[in-house]
């Protein structure tokens, strides 16, 4: 982390000199706005909440919305985009786990939710949603989770060979398990795998991460049988207005940006899992 945070004022520094005015930026797709205007809506956002973006003029910029995570590194690597806008949690994984990308700027948008989405109709298992959800804030055991799944990941193997820890163990440590009650229902849960190491799909394409810690706890506490499957970001509501899943996950929901609020009319949220406010600005490092 620390070296992220100097590469990070190292680069807010060099950007200083240079102009952005004419960068391609990259977001995965919003559902009820179109590129240009979500832009225009970051940089209203930036421009009131104090420190607001460092290292970077994008008053004149473009932006380009991708229905995956893997279409917008491809797009950057193709020289589309000039930069990916993502969580901070998101990029310091990338960073982590790509040394291909450094950080250029990072930006202030306000508070933002995630959350899961329902149909209209479904407010008794959305109240049921939100009834584990406190619980599980009230316990700490969110708290738990994001420290396992999303501080602590990856994992540091830097001294396993002192401890005995093999790459299978790494993998078990990772793995999480769903319980199952062959009396119960069965709970759809669409995830798009595109916000790691939160939203996320491995290398073995299963779901794991820290919302799929949050899934299985969920299961737990309402003795619910989980199923998870994978959609796209843009497919998001196709997923539960066609029944093809129950439960979506959704993100971007903050109670201070009422003007981005991602949701389309027939689709209700739960109260959210995590919250955050900072963005960060990844490029192709050129060295």
């Amino acid at each position: 982390m620390k070296k992220i945070l100097f590469a990070l004022i190292l680069c807010v520094i060099l950007a200083g000199s240079a102009s952005a005015d004419t960068d391609n930026v990259g977001f995965l797709t919003r559902l009820k706005t179109t590129p240009d205007e979500f832009l225009n809506l970051m940089r209203n956002s930036w421009a009131t909440q104090g420190w607001a973006i460092l290292g970077g003029d994008h008053t004149t910029s473009k932006a380009k919305f991708y229905d995956s995570l893997t279409q917008m590194q491809m797009a950057l690597s193709r020289g589309d985009i000039d930069e990916m806008i993502l969580p901070d949690y998101v990029a310091e994984y990338l960073l982590k786990t790509n040394k291909s990308y450094t950080p250029c700027c990072m930006s202030d948008s306000g508070r933002m939710d995630l959350c899961f989405g329902f149909m209209k109709d479904r407010t008794k298992l959305r109240e049921l949603w939100n009834t584990a959800l406190r619980s599980m804030k009230n316990d700490y055991t969110l708290s738990g989770l994001f420290q396992k799944y999303v501080k602590n990941f990856p994992p540091d193997d830097s001294y396993d060979y002192i401890y005995g820890i093999s790459k299978r163990q790494r993998k078990q440590e990772k793995r999480i398990l769903f319980e199952s009650y062959p009396d119960a229902p069965t709970v759809v849960v669409a995830v798009t795998g595109d916000l790691p190491p939160v939203d996320f799909i491995d290398e073995s394409g299963m779901p794991a991460g820290y919302s799929t810690a949050v899934l299985s706890e969920i299961g737990k506490r309402l003795r619910v049988n989980i199923k998870i499957i994978q959609v796209d970001t843009a497919s998001r509501t196709a997923a539960i207005v066609s029944g093809k899943a129950d439960v979506v996950f959704w993100y971007e929901t903050g109670k201070s940006f009422e003007a981005q609020q991602d949701a389309p009319e027939d689709v209700i949220l739960s109260e959210p899992y995590l919250e955050w406010n900072t963005f960060m600005h990844l490029r192709f490092d050129e060295d």
